[in-house]
């Protein structure tokens, strides 16, 4: 059916009340209803012979519900603002999870409660919320929008949040000529409550639920992004545009007062939450965390979430704890464990666990060095145009490498090529000969220090190089949007890595269980992963020992970003801190005499003292 209903927005983008109309129309003829007395609604209602009326109808066999109308809704908000205002369906089991849940923890009661959501987008958690109230009190719906207030960016949505207040009233017979809404069009950055004389008398808000914006930093708007820094959650890092709403909604609460937020997991450990993390740390305030981990709870999105719930009042520890999303209900009670803000750590990240997972952790990290202190970890090259400085030769000669690109042929001199391989589908040393490339490496090579070769000097020795990179100039002139600077058009996009030389231990950018791959190959450079680098084989090889056992792959399942299909993030921030335990000659020699993986694993669990 959504696919359907995907198909006549795109076909009507543009026109938002056409929509309106249509599904306005459809929900009240699908439940027998056909003439109100609300102005509003009545002016949406479309002649029941309506094409597209006719061909929505048809896609159900029964009366349209709220839930899907919601869902529609979104659905039809224009893609533009979808980008640039974050709006994502939130499922109805979480939307009254964290209703029903905000409304528990207040002491204001609820006929009197004001509530509010400052990113409302189609008013799917007001909704809610009016449902909840009229459940618990009995109160007519005219009397409970008075408790609801409202903010979004769009006009567009904001005009949806009374359309569906509106026919939830008039679904339960409560039709009026016209309802009054606190619903307001605004940036939730700058956006002035106290100019509202009844925020302004109850100080504040008692509940602030939603679903924060999902917009990344880049594509924060500009008229947003300059009004970022009224806020001190947003001073480090790039921030992206859900951080400052914790902020902001706990600047509207009253003491006593409650938020709701259903958002990304990622301010645990993120470099851009850092600010936020110091924020909560500083007010001490009541943090309970549900975390979904690597469950996605938004349909077509890959998010991680949680929900928050947040107390203005002081607390000394951080309630956390791990469930699946579909396991939450009035009926099971969570169990938190109590994790104190004075043992977290604020800059790096939060280690979010059970005690005896934290004790462990602890363990690991204090075995010994950090891998970060006794080795260099390096990123791979980065040319922003990889399919084109990239290729796997089909034949070759004494001058040389021959492949095939875009089903043409092309050869280059083996002079201006270096050996490349992608970590990212490395398991073993086995695979490096079967998945080994070339890649032309338009700097001197071998000479320090590192220069990117003039142009003349380039067409004078390399002139099948430089005649295939002309062919794809475009593409390469297009970097960065048009606005690199790269000393010249055949340069990388990037200069990182160019140097790094050595032997080496490669490991992917994520995985679900551990792999790094040695090579004493020194010339050879690395893209799309990390490598670790040191002069010795044998340090490197008990490294791999060590890194590629269970207490590692235990540490990393604890401490790092979880992503879809149980893979982990392998970034140099979740590695560097795992502590390498010291080991004598003899037991470096000893490790390196197993080869039996359990035996590998119950030496490490014995050097690191851990039961896991």
């Amino acid at each position: 059916m959504k696919k359907e209903f995907k198909n006549i927005v795109d076909q009507y983008s543009e026109n938002n009340s056409l929509l309106n109309q249509v599904l306005v129309s459809a929900f009240l003829y699908s439940r027998g209803i056909h003439q109100v007395k609300n102005e509003l609604i009545a002016s949406l209602l479309l002649d029941r012979s309506h094409p597209l009326l006719f061909q929505l109808i048809g896609l159900y066999s029964n009366e349209l519900d709220f839930d899907t109308l919601i869902e529609l809704f979104e659905i039809a908000i224009p893609k533009k603002e979808q980008q640039v205002n974050g709006a994502v369906y939130t499922p109805a089991y979480i939307k009254e999870y964290i209703v029903s849940e905000s409304f528990d923890r207040i002491k204001t009661p609820i006929r009197q409660a004001k509530v509010s959501d400052i990113s409302c987008g189609c008013g799917a958690f007001l909704f809610t919320a009016a449902v909840k109230i009229k459940e618990k009190t009995g109160l007519p719906y005219q009397e409970i929008f008075k408790n609801l207030y409202g903010l979004d960016i769009s006009a567009i949505s904001i005009e949806r949040t009374q359309i569906l207040l509106s026919l939830l009233a008039i679904s339960n017979g409560e039709d009026s000529t016209e309802y009054s809404f606190n619903l307001f069009v605004g940036n939730a950055l700058n956006f002035d409550w106290t100019k509202i004389s009844e925020i302004a008398e109850n100080q504040g808000f008692d509940i602030v639920v939603g679903n924060p914006p999902y917009v990344r930093a880049k594509n924060i708007d500009k008229a947003s992004k300059d009004l970022l820094a009224n806020w001190q959650v947003t001073s480090t890092g790039n921030p992206d545009l859900y951080i400052p709403f914790f902020e902001i909604g706990i600047s509207l609460l009253n003491d006593g007062g409650v938020l709701g937020y259903i958002t990304v997991n990622s301010f645990f450990k993120s470099v851009n939450a850092r600010s936020l993390r110091t924020y909560f740390f500083e007010n001490k305030y009541s943090l309970s965390i549900i975390d979904f981990g690597h469950e996605q709870v938004f349909e077509n999105k890959l998010t991680y979430t949680c929900l928050c719930f947040i107390n203005k009042e002081k607390a000394t520890s951080i309630h956390y704890t791990k469930a699946e999303s579909k396991s939450l209900s009035a009926e099971n009670k969570v169990n938190y464990s109590d994790l104190k803000y004075d043992e977290l750590d604020h800059k790096r990240g939060w280690l979010l666990n059970n005690a005896k997972i934290f004790s462990n952790i602890e363990k690991i990290e204090n075995a010994g060095p950090s891998l970060a202190e006794l080795y260099p970890i390096k990123n791979g090259i980065a040319t922003l145009s990889n399919d084109i400085f990239i290729f796997r030769p089909t034949a070759e000669d004494d001058k040389c490498y021959y492949f095939e690109k875009d089903k043409n042929q092309y050869s280059v001199e083996k002079g201006i090529c270096r050996d490349i391989i992608k970590p990212n589908i490395l398991k073993t040393e086995e695979d490096i000969p079967n998945v080994i490339e070339k890649i032309i490496f338009p700097y001197t090579n071998g000479i320090t220090p590192l220069a990117l070769i003039r142009e003349s000097a380039f067409l004078e020795n390399y002139p099948n190089a430089h005649q295939y990179l002309s062919e794809y100039r475009k593409q390469l002139d297009e970097r960065d949007k048009g606005n690199g600077d790269y000393g010249a058009w055949y340069a990388f996009g990037r200069t990182q890595a160019l140097t790094d030389k050595g032997k080496k231990l490669m490991f992917p950018y994520m995985a679900k269980h551990p792999h790094f791959v040695y090579t004493d190959n020194a010339e050879m450079l690395i893209y799309c992963g990390y490598a670790i680098f040191s002069e010795s084989e044998k340090e490197l090889k008990v490294l791999k020992r060590i890194l590629e056992s269970d207490v590692f792959d235990y540490y990393m399942h604890k401490t790092s970003k979880p992503y879809a299909s149980g893979y982990f993030s392998y970034a140099k921030n979740y590695v560097k801190h795992f502590g390498i335990a010291p080991l004598s000659p003899s037991e470096k020699d000893e490790l390196l005499s197993l080869n039996d993986k359990t035996k590998i694993n119950e030496f490490v669990k014995d050097k690191y003292e851990v039961a896991i």
